[in-house]
């Protein structure tokens, strides 16, 4: 049975007030796999209708505020196989659709100016794009209503030719930047490394490499984007129980790209092989649910990988991949640049 109540992108409001940002597409059938990501606090910053808010990004961080205040948020996935964030059906008050709440923001007559620079910017790409209206959404602080006015732009696009599209357009804006959109420089890249790579060990000159040419992450006037693809229902695949995880270990190797075509999309990923590890033809995959390796890697590339090693096993067949983003010090990089 495939659990169509939210998917990456989306954002859960729970009974007791907790917001979540859901992680992935495939979903147990009674509950949705959703990291925390705002609580209500009496020291929060963020304020809604009267409420404290206090937002929550570090992994780690996540996992102990739901330890110490709210643990019937975690659970042992038996798929998975690792412990995870999750929302009950039975707890959501509202699942935040980014669609629905680009649309409504739109047709206000009165936005703030994060809104205002949302509705521009969607309508900017949307046109040179020419994709579907329908196509597009917003997510991040702005679609629960708890953004700050120096927040992100983030928005979504469902569907593989939308997306394909749309990163087309992006490419030529940046080769060209007009209309306030750019790729990131050094001027602009500074909070971007410090939030994504602190802790890799990679450099600052060695990331603006990375991040510098992806088409879905930029500036937009004076405030950051990130444009998360995700594949539309019909699209996937894979439901949940067709296969189970199992971890193996943390490591590192030297890796082929053989095919890059779904590392546009949150999750990402790459298919790969020459890996130089023991029973390396069991290495097919990289894969994260972090957008930050997204648009990360080519096709021929070589490349320096560094992450949990997992099993795949599925009714017919066993294999392995590199799953990143559950530690800072998980790493992709060219050969060239490592």
């Amino acid at each position: 049975m495939l659990n169509r109540t939210a998917r990456e992108g989306d954002f859960i409001e729970t009974r007791e007030g907790l917001i979540f940002d859901v992680k992935g597409l495939v979903h147990p059938p009674d509950r949705t796999i959703a990291f925390l990501r705002y609580y209500p606090s009496e020291t929060g910053t963020r304020q809604r209708e009267g409420c404290t808010y206090t937002k929550v990004y570090n992994l780690e961080e996540r996992f102990k505020v739901l330890h110490q205040k709210y643990p019937q948020f975690l659970y042992e996935d038996p798929i998975f196989g690792r412990r995870l964030q999750g929302v009950p059906l039975s707890s959501i008050r509202h699942v935040y659709q980014p669609t629905a709440v680009l649309e409504q923001l739109q047709s206000q007559n009165r936005r703030d100016s994060l809104q205002e620079d949302v509705v521009t910017f969607a309508k900017i790409i949307q046109q040179a794009s020419q994709v579907s209206p329908k196509a597009l959404g917003i997510s991040g602080s702005i679609l629960v209503n708890l953004h700050q006015p120096d927040s992100d732009i983030d928005l979504i696009v469902y569907g593989r030719q939308a997306a394909e599209r749309l990163q087309a357009a992006l490419k030529r804006i940046h080769q060209k930047p007009d209309q306030n959109i750019a790729g990131y420089s050094r001027a602009t890249y500074q909070p971007i490394y410090d939030l994504r790579w602190k802790g890799s060990g990679i450099s600052f000159e060695e990331a603006l490499q990375i991040d510098g040419p992806k088409a879905m992450h930029g500036t937009y006037r004076n405030r950051h984007y990130f444009i998360r693809a995700i594949l539309d229902w019909d699209e996937l695949e894979e439901k949940y129980g067709d296969r189970r995880y199992r971890q193996i270990g943390y490591a590192q190797a030297q890796v082929l790209i053989t095919d890059h075509a779904d590392g546009l999309f949150t999750p990402c990923r790459y298919e790969i092989e020459e890996v130089n590890l023991p029973n390396a033809k069991r290495v097919r995959e990289i894969v994260s649910f972090r957008g930050r390796f997204s648009e990360h890697v080519q096709q021929g590339d070589v490349v320096i990988v560094r992450g949990t090693l997992e099993e795949v096993i599925t009714k017919d067949d066993k294999w392995a991949r590199f799953l990143l983003g559950n530690t800072p010090e998980d790493l992709l990089i060219s050969e060239r640049l490592a």
